[in-house]
């Protein structure tokens, strides 16, 4: 979970860095080539990153609020890897992103069987 918590943290980071919504103006304005508006989608990312590390970080330390938490954030994964593959299926550009959201979905659904298999 930390792994792909950073993970998803440095990704957008590196896009943000290289300034690929600085054409754009201020953050709220930000979109995608379609139009819609990239500042809930690049939120629910990082809040998907500080869930998942904190999940992790109680995981390790065997905190009892860490495994409801990482039944919730592994269910996050999913879903942002999923969601965000549809992106690199519509631009053939983007599929260098799309390896870590594969291993983020089948990682997350290995995870979420094996966390419910333990409970």
């Amino acid at each position: 979970m930390m792994v792909m918590g950073f993970g998803i943290a440095i990704i957008w980071a590196m896009d943000i860095i290289k300034g690929k919504f600085s054409h754009m103006g201020h953050f709220f304005r930000w979109s995608n080539d379609g139009g819609d508006l990239m500042w809930p989608h690049i939120i629910a990312e990082y809040l998907t990153a500080a869930g998942l590390i904190a999940a992790g970080m109680g995981a390790l330390a065997g905190l009892d609020w860490a495994p409801p938490l990482s039944l919730v954030m592994l269910g996050a994964l999913c879903y942002t890897s999923l969601n965000s593959l549809g992106w690199v299926f519509a631009d053939k550009k983007r599929l260098p992103y799309g390896i870590p959201m594969v291993f983020g979905l089948l990682g997350g659904i290995a995870s979420l069987v094996i966390l419910i298999w333990q409970m």
